[in-house]
């Protein structure tokens, strides 16, 4: 086991030493339809299959918890779009708070016994939040105007470097009395490092679409398909792949579809971008708490 996690995780270095390499010789047009190809598979796949876990995670009336879990699950989509639309900053400072601890709590729960203490949540919480600063702040330019056509707000330069550096030395301060009661966590510190040096890598190099597609596809959506996967098969496989591909695929396809209305109904007052990470901002709501679930049963 051991030896397979390490191999994924070299699989997913190699992938990232490629991305950079690809972000300096292909063209912004190419790397644009990778990027999109890369989130709209992996990416929104990874989120898509909610439903199917809730259901497999239930013991009793699987029919009736699929039905109610549905409801629900459509109900958090929605209202996300309605805040979205009616009070955009808000909904976008609480998508990337919710979304900085869902990043660090993939990237981190399986070194992490007490995964739901309030110290862990906030380790999760402020390593998540540096990952995204970091991103914001190597593609400064690219994220103000992105945040102003959502928002309406231009936010000053200053803020996004004092957000990493704050988040950096939060990270630091828990991860030092987390790392003491968690032998894996403390024997992960020089990878995680050159983690961190690989992503400043990615996110200096290429623009902040190949940056959020690098991050978000190989880091983060892939590691999250082989825990599910490991929770609903046992062991991660292409054959298993192949079975939660199957199962995802209607709610994958509805996804991108309301996708597609989205960007329909707002083409005309934003822009493809702002509308992207608006709808992913929208079903990452529902699949935070869905995957917190599923890590707190393993």
């Amino acid at each position: 086991m051991k030896t397979n996690i390490k191999n994924f995780y070299n699989y997913l270095i190699a992938l990232t030493l490629a991305s950079i390499l690809a972000s300096v010789l292909l063209s912004t047009d190419l790397t644009y339809v990778l990027a999109f190809l890369g989130i709209f598979s992996f990416g929104i796949l990874h989120g898509s299959n909610d439903l199917f876990v809730i259901e497999q995670m239930g013991k009793k009336n699987k029919q009736n918890q699929f039905y109610k879990s549905l409801f629900t699950y459509l109900g958090v989509v929605l209202s996300f779009v309605v805040i979205f639309y009616s009070v955009p900053f808000l909904a976008l400072l609480a998508f990337v708070i919710i979304s900085g601890y869902h990043f660090g709590e993939q990237h981190f729960h399986q070194k992490v016994k007490q995964n739901t203490s309030v110290l862990a949540s906030l380790f999760f919480l402020s390593y998540g939040l540096l990952i995204l600063f970091l991103l914001f702040y190597l593609n400064l330019e690219e994220v103000i105007l992105i945040i102003e056509d959502m928002t309406g707000i231009q936010l000053m330069d200053e803020l996004f470097i004092y957000a990493l550096l704050l988040f950096l030395v939060s990270s630091l301060a828990l991860y030092i009395p987390l790392s003491n009661v968690n032998a894996s966590l403390k024997k992960s510190a020089v990878i995680n490092v050159f983690y961190l040096i690989l992503f400043a890598a990615v996110f200096y190099v290429g623009d902040v679409v190949w940056s959020f597609a690098t991050y978000f596809v190989l880091w983060h959506s892939i590691p999250s398909l082989k825990d599910q996967i490991n929770s609903l098969y046992g062991v991660f496989h292409f054959n298993n792949f192949l079975k939660y591909f199957k199962k995802a695929f209607p709610y994958w396809l509805a996804s991108i579809l309301g996708m597609f209305v989205v960007v329909y109904l707002f083409k005309d007052s934003k822009n493809f971008l702002s509308l992207l990470f608006a709808f992913i901002a929208a079903i990452t709501f529902p699949h935070v708490f869905v995957m917190r679930k599923l890590f707190n049963k393993n």
